[in-house]
């Protein structure tokens, strides 16, 4: 009886591994670029100084793209359904202890060696707790169900980052990419981004 009984668990456990070393097969297939790792620190929010880290595992598809451009021209509730249905490309992490599914991820070099980076969730940040992303003038703050940062580094040293907490977000038809209004008007949210491209996938 116990022979059987252990040979049972040894089948299912066979199968348990079989299943994790399939979807880690899956994902290296989809997986064609190294992870990207990004770090700021919050700024003008009232949890600031926040650590936040990005950590992607693939940009958006050009499919991936004209979906949520598409979505965004049809409003905010449809960009906000779209981006829930869509595949989690990576996360965000603050302090709080869960993190937020990266929906769309898109990244641009520009002639002067800068890059640009804009990311977009399905929640707003401070969903799970929201102490910490409140606008820290009260009456300035958008109320999207759906965050888009767009980080901005220079060739040379960090960057900062601005989001859709004091931006519009509307659609850079040019870039077939999401972008934030007037970003060089716009309040920063994030300082000192850095960008490490040393980790492997």
């Amino acid at each position: 009886m116990k022979s059987k009984i252990v040979l049972r668990r040894g089948a299912a456990l066979a199968l348990i591994v079989a299943g994790i070393l399939a979807a880690s097969v899956l994902l290296a297939q989809q997986t064609k670029e190294p992870v990207q790792h990004f770090t700021a620190t919050a700024i003008n929010v009232t949890g600031a100084p926040d650590p936040l880290k990005i950590d992607l595992l693939r940009w958006s598809t050009d499919a991936e793209r004209d979906q949520i451009v598409a979505a965004l021209d049809k409003g905010d509730k449809e960009l906000a359904s779209v981006l829930s249905k869509g595949q989690t490309l990576g996360y965000i992490w603050t302090s709080e202890s869960v993190g937020y599914s990266v929906r769309f991820a898109h990244h641009i070099s520009n002639p002067d060696g800068s890059q640009r980076i804009i990311v977009a969730t399905d929640k707003p940040l401070g969903s799970w707790n929201p102490q910490i992303w409140k606008a820290k003038e009260s009456g300035k703050a958008n109320a999207y169900d759906f965050t888009v940062i767009e980080l901005r580094i220079p060739a040379k040293g960090v960057g900062e980052g601005k989001s859709s907490l004091f931006s519009k977000v509307t659609a850079d038809k040019a870039a077939k990419t999401l972008a934030l209004e007037n970003y060089a008007g716009a309040t920063p949210v994030l300082k000192d981004v850095k960008w490490d491209k040393s980790s492997p996938a």
